[in-house]
């Protein structure tokens, strides 16, 4: 049986290639910059009680932010309910800059990930749920961390497509994970777009360096979003009906946001 969400695997396009922007100047060095001055902020995060954690977050990834010259902006309501259940698409390693210092939720992460030198070690101390996609038999025990989770009241970032894309449109879901969207007060979806900074799109070879496919290293995809100022909009969509079915779930989810990516201007608004 297949673990994913079908339909046309064909991704829908949203914006039309544009001319290429001015370059950044010094990104790698301001980048590196930014790296050294964030460290700083590492220990207070680390020795800081549950009730100050958030604030040394955000300013984390705010700053990351800045230092690999990301601009954010948001669009829609987010849900300001505990044990919100957040679906996005997944684009790039800077998806989680971006969208922690948005939310106060938790990202079903990789397995691997804790294991990474440096980065691993801030991923644990932020506490995503772990996941092995690819190990057999695994799929209930992940179900289950994912909705004690939510049922703890924290809310969870899922990316449904289970892997990175370009960012030109939505990639089959695959399905099991949202057998936990029932311990969720409600499913919100998430569109995460990367665009020049003046809301344009970006070309081909710039939405390339921005994603983070297949074997790419982090430090190469992070020295390549570095070389220009980039807009990452994120747009949250309302809250979907909730089903009892994962499968139904993941369809009508999917099904909204392959339209509002259908329906996206490339201008800021």
């Amino acid at each position: 049986m297949r673990d994913d969400l079908g339909g046309d695997p064909r991704r829908t396009p949203i914006f039309a290639a544009v001319k290429d922007h001015s370059r950044r100047s010094f990104g790698r060095a301001r980048a590196a910059a930014t790296l050294t001055a964030a460290a700083w902020r590492i220990p207070p995060w680390m020795i800081s009680a549950a009730a100050d954690r958030r604030s040394h977050e955000r300013a984390f990834f705010r700053a990351i932010n800045r230092g690999f010259g990301l601009s954010v902006e948001w669009h829609g309501s987010i849900s300001a309910q505990a044990g919100t259940l957040f679906v996005m698409n997944h684009i790039s390693w800077a998806d989680i800059p971006v969208m922690l210092s948005l939310l106060d939720a938790d990202f079903v992460a990789r397995a691997d990930l804790r294991n990474w030198p440096v980065i691993g070690r801030l991923a644990q101390r932020l506490g995503p749920v772990f996941v092995e996609r690819q190990r057999k038999g695994s799929t209930q025990g992940q179900v289950e961390a994912i909705r004690e989770r939510l049922a703890s009241g924290r809310s969870v970032i899922l990316c449904a497509e289970g892997t990175t894309s370009d960012g030109s449109g939505i990639l089959p879901f695959r399905t099991s994970l949202f057998a936990a969207a029932d311990a969720a007060i409600a499913v919100q979806p998430v569109i995460l777009a990367y665009l020049a900074r003046d809301g344009t799109a970006l070309t081909p070879q710039r939405r390339r360096e921005v994603a983070w496919i297949g074997d790419d290293d982090l430090v190469s995809g992070a020295a390549r979003l570095s070389r220009q100022m980039t807009l990452a909009r994120a747009v949250f969509l309302p809250p979907a009906p909730m089903e009892n079915d994962r499968k139904t779930l993941a369809a009508r989810v999917r099904q909204q946001m392959l339209e509002a990516y259908a329906a996206a201007t490339n201008r800021s608004r």
